[in-house]
């Protein structure tokens, strides 16, 4: 069972909230085998998860190699002060390595079952450490003999550490390599692509997998290089903008917010989190279910727990008819209505879920490609044929679901002088999936038309779309509309290409989103609000 062998995994990156499992410090755990192992081994008898991590912290090879280290019994350990002298240890006579490697040992022998993870630090980043990490990015184009050296050396204690703890049970060959985020894309190739791929080439392929930290997406096609295993992405990416750049026998793995969507979370909103990733992603072949980066170490024990056993349950949801849920929502994102007819129908002939049918393939293509479009790489007619389709589908899903009420809940339009109306369509199309009922006023909408229709309904919200710039001032009119005549407004929405968050500010409205997921969300926060509040 590994990255990419069409079985969802799901597990949170590292073991550090094990720390929490312990009396002793974080400095203690970090120099004892005996209580290292007590805790990690406790956190997965606790947190069922399908990969299992020791508790690894970054600086662990610049340590080995001259850094001095602080530690702390309430801080994970950090870099004090670069090397003054380059070491050139072996992995195997560093006594924290020896460590973990024990750790994995025992995760081996009481987890005969599970993927044990052995996590190395890449060349760069923790060459980055022992030089000090700007003198590092100057060397890139003052020394880059020297860079490259130490590099070297730094690919050689990884390669060593890595085959130590392969040695002592470890599965998977993890290497996480932030610093490598702020290369260019040809730094990266020549920097870190380089000895990455040296790395990935001395374990077996399905048995690899890479972590860059940040938003890595011009990077993407120089990490699939290195011949990695799996490829995991930050909590700030959108997987479904670089999903098509992954080859499908190389896996993705993420990458849900490991603060606000576990560790600060309550377990409503971890389920939301999960549930939402999971609708995106969950019917691709190669997907695994994790956090976005390691969890801290402050992360209550039974919010790691949920979040595997939420994910695990969520993902069996959808594993029956994943291949022609896929292929729905490949039809529905090339704006192919006979194969959207067609296969929305096999699919409820053969008693699926709806809402999963509408969750996984068709408004995951919306999400798609309106992500894709606010990047410029999907376009307006092809964002057109979507929408056409997703209503389509839409239209026969929405046969089987649950009767909605169809009270009038929030008010659309574009504002007056403004005739751009394909992001008012997608918002509307979100939130009719979403069982929330809109009345569409079009275009060219003044603030006249959108208060008479909020008294006539009683709504209470209005969605403003601007595209132009010189529609703000519509916008700016409408909300001095809404705060002298007498209306039901509690809630003004925008968004558009001529706003901002900053400009939606200034504005004055209540809420600004960029893209119709955003809105969705927003209208939901005080949809949730205005009910608690009853």
């Amino acid at each position: 069972m590994m990255l990419n062998q069409n079985i969802p995994l799901v597990f949170p990156i590292n073991s550090l909230p094990a720390a929490g499992l312990v009396a002793e410090g974080i400095d203690a755990l970090s120099h004892s085998l005996e209580i290292k192992t007590r805790a990690v081994n406790e956190y997965y008898h606790q947190v069922d998860a399908d990969i299992l991590f020791s508790f690894s912290d970054i600086v662990i090879q610049a340590e080995a190699m001259g850094a001095k280290i602080r530690f702390a019994p309430d801080a994970m350990p950090a870099i004090e002060a670069k090397a003054t002298q380059i070491l050139h240890p072996r992995a195997g006579q560093v006594r924290r390595m020896a460590i973990n490697a024990g750790v994995i040992r025992s995760l081996a022998q009481d987890f005969p079952h599970k993927i044990i993870a052995g996590m190395v630090y890449g060349p760069f980043t923790v060459a980055g450490q022992l030089a000090g990490e700007q003198a590092l990015m100057k060397g890139l184009r003052e020394n880059s003999r020297e860079v490259q050296d130490l590099i070297e050396n730094c690919f050689a204690l990884a390669l060593d550490y890595g085959s130590l703890l392969f040695d002592a049970g470890a599965t998977l060959f993890w290497v996480s390599d932030p610093f490598a985020a702020l290369l260019s894309p040809s730094d990266f190739e020549t920097f870190a692509q380089e000895p990455l791929a040296r790395l990935f080439q001395r374990f077996p392929t399905n048995s690899t997998a890479l972590h860059i930290c940040g938003d890595t997406t011009s990077l993407v096609p120089a990490m699939v290089q290195t011949g990695v295993g799996g490829i995991s992405f930050d909590q700030c990416m959108n997987l479904m903008t670089i999903e098509d750049m992954v080859p499908e026998s190389m896996g993705i793995i993420g990458n849900t917010d490991p603060d606000s969507g576990v560790a600060s979370a309550d377990f409503p909103e971890i389920e939301r989190a999960v549930s939402d990733l999971v609708s995106q992603m969950g019917i691709r072949p190669n997907f695994s279910l994790s956090t976005g980066c390691a969890l801290p170490f402050s992360t209550p024990i039974e919010n790691a727990r949920h979040f595997v056993d939420v994910g695990k349950k969520q993902l069996a949801r959808v594993q029956r008819e994943k291949s022609m849920l896929r292929n729905l929502g490949d039809a529905v994102f090339s704006g192919n209505q006979a194969q959207t007819l067609e296969i929305t129908q096999m699919l409820l002939s053969g008693k699926i879920d709806p809402q999963i049918i509408l969750d996984t393939a068709l408004m995951r293509a919306v999400r798609k490609g309106s992500a894709l479009y606010e990047i410029s790489r999907f376009y307006l007619p092809d964002l057109l044929l979507l929408t056409d389709c997703f209503y389509l589908g839409f239209e026969q899903v929405g046969k089987a679901l649950p009767a909605k009420s169809r009270t009038p809940q929030v008010i659309l339009g574009v504002v007056k002088g403004d005739f751009h109306e394909i992001g008012k369509d997608i918002v509307r199309a979100m939130l009719e999936a979403n069982g929330i009922h809109a009345i569409d006023l079009g275009v060219d909408v003044s603030g006249d038309a959108f208060l008479s229709s909020a008294r006539e309904h009683g709504v209470s919200i209005l969605g403003l779309s601007a595209f132009t710039t010189s529609s703000r001032k519509q916008i700016q009119i409408i909300m001095d509309q809404v705060k002298i005549q007498k209306s039901p407004i509690a809630f003004v929405m925008a968004g558009g290409a001529a706003l901002s968050t900053s400009v939606a500010q200034k504005l004055g409205v209540d809420g600004y989103a960029k893209d119709a997921v955003g809105a969705v969300a927003l209208i939901k926060q005080f949809l949730a609000a205005k009910s608690n509040a009853v």
